[in-house]
Order: structure tokens, then sequence, then C-alpha cells
């Protein structure tokens, strides 16, 4: 038997569930922050993004269909440290999202799986994981809204610049920015500084007799690249000025090693904090030993025979 000719679905209803829809979300929801994730650079190996940024965000009301809290495997003490995999589902209107990104992001024309969206109460950055679009399931024969499953946004390095404070500071607070020493004479006999290590400058005044405790100004090694007589040091994590007037110099705590400073540049290369010798992982500290005293063998031999293959017949 057919479905009864005398029950329709009237346009006029469909308009009615989702204005009704759509109130219930402003009443019940939260304003949110959408953010489009724009892709920079594309792993064609493994059909993923190699690099992106955040530039963009929209504020759009959206209902908190976990009204118990986050979901996930919460808080926990993993062997990476503390692990917070809290996640959260989401409903948004598909009309009002249409509308809150129709001008600034056009060519987001639904939620997409990788963006990006800012949870104020929390002060949470979650990445969606997947969109549902059918759910609730076709009422009187269309779709309203989009179900998001969310997961706490683990943050790699990506450029956050969307407008809001509340999200870009989240960059703001693991990145800092270095500067270029270029040095033209060594005045040392060590040759090399350190990865990690502290440098300092006492004006005025150089070789064996300044140290640390007189410094003027202080700084971080990144990197160091040396040609011939001269080299540039990449710092970061900079107290005080670093001047490059005639006879000023600066000289690695650890390595003792002291060139005179040529010129300064400044450069937009961004930082993760924990790559200047920071306190955030044993394989900074390890490095650093490694560097400095050459304390850890890390040659690639066998670690079972020492590197005294058996190569015998049987």
């Amino acid at each position: 038997m057919s479905k009864n000719p005398y029950f329709k679905h009237q346009q006029s209803e469909k308009n009615l569930i989702e204005d009704i829809t759509i109130e219930s979300i402003k009443i019940h929801g939260h304003d949110m922050v959408y953010i489009p994730r724009t892709l920079v650079g594309e792993d064609t190996i493994f059909g993923e993004d190699a690099i992106s940024k955040f530039i963009d965000g929209n504020v759009i009301e959206m209902y908190i269909e976990s009204v118990d809290g986050f979901q996930g495997e919460g808080d926990f003490i993993s062997k990476f440290g503390l692990q917070i995999r809290d996640s959260i589902d989401l409903v948004v209107s598909k009309k009002r999202f249409e509308q809150a990104l129709m001008y600034q992001s056009p060519t987001v024309s639904r939620p997409r799986e990788g963006d990006l969206i800012y949870f104020p109460l929390s002060k949470g950055l979650f990445e969606i994981k997947f969109v549902e679009h059918e759910n609730p399931f076709y009422q009187l024969g269309s779709l309203y809204t989009y179900k998001l499953s969310c997961e706490l946004f683990v943050y790699g390095n990506e450029a956050l610049d969307t407008g809001y404070d509340q999200v870009d500071i989240v960059e703001d607070a693991v990145n800092t920015y270095a500067v270029d020493l270029l040095l033209s004479t060594r005045i040392s006999s060590s040759t090399n500084y350190v990865a990690g290590e502290t440098v300092y400058q006492v004006q005025g005044s150089s070789g064996d007799g300044i140290t640390l405790s007189n410094a003027t100004s202080t700084a971080k090694v990144i990197d160091w690249t040396t040609t011939g007589a001269t080299g540039a040091l990449r710092i970061t994590d900079i107290v005080g000025t670093f001047v490059t007037t005639v006879g000023n110099t600066v000289r690695g705590a650890s390595s003792n090693t002291e060139y005179k400073i040529g010129s300064i540049e400044t450069t937009i290369v961004v930082v993760p904090s924990g790559s200047t010798g920071g306190a955030v992982g044993d394989n900074e500290n390890l490095e650093f030993e490694v560097d400095m005293n050459n304390v850890f063998d890390l040659s690639d031999i066998d670690p079972f025979s020492g590197g005294s293959f058996f190569t015998g017949g049987s």
C-alpha cells in the first residue's frame, strides 16, 4: 500500500520546523567561534595537510548535545605526561551556518572535518573529527542541522590569526620569535656555541674576565652556523639589548665560545617553546648534554651484540 496521498510534506511546515530548531538553539545554545582551516602545504604521500593556518573566525550559536559534561577519555597520566582527551558533541543549524559564513568564508559551504571551534565557557579549542548531516533523520523530508563530533585540539605549531584574542593567545603562549646575531671575529679558543645554552653580553667588556652574573643582556641559543672565521647565531628569549658597536661580544655561558658581534637581523622564524633548551621534554636536555659533554653514546649499533654481529654459518 502506498503512502496516504492526503498527508503531504508542505514547504511551510518544513520552514516552521527549521525556524523552531534555530530558535531552540538560540535559547539553549552558546555562542561559539567557528574557525576554518586553510591548507598551506599538502603532504601528497599521505594525502593530508602538511602545514595549516587558521586566519578567520565566525561567531555562531551551537547547542551542546553532551549536556552532562565532556566525553572522551578525560584527563589521565600516560608515559608522555598529562593527557587531556576531552570530546564534545555540538549541533548547529544548517541555515544559520550558511548565513554566518556566507560573506567571510564563502568557500565553506558546510562544517568540515579539521576545522576548529572555540568554546568560550571552558576556553577550549576543539577540532571537528566528524560531521553527521542526517541527524535527526529527514523530519518532514528535510534536514535542518549538523551534528559535530569534536575533540580537544592538539596544537601542532599552526598559525592562528583569527582576530579573536582568546583564540590567538594559544599560539602566542607557545611561540617566541628569533633574532640572528651576525658574528665577525672569534676571540676565544672554543669555536662552537651549543643549542640550548645561555649566551650573554657584558657591554664594553670581553674576554675571560666577564661573567654571566655581570651580563647586561642574555638569550638562549636556537642554532649556530659558521663559515670560516664568521658565523650566525640565532637566539630567542632575549633579556636586555645586545649592542653591536665595536668591541662588543657575545659569550656562551656553557661553551665559553666568544665572538664579536657584527650586526643584528630580526627574523620572522617562529620558535615553539621548548625548542630553546626549555624544560618541555627530556629530549632537549639529553641533546644539550650530548653536545656539551658527550655523556651519551648515541651511535647506531646493535644493542644486543654491541656491534659484534654473528656472520658465521651453522
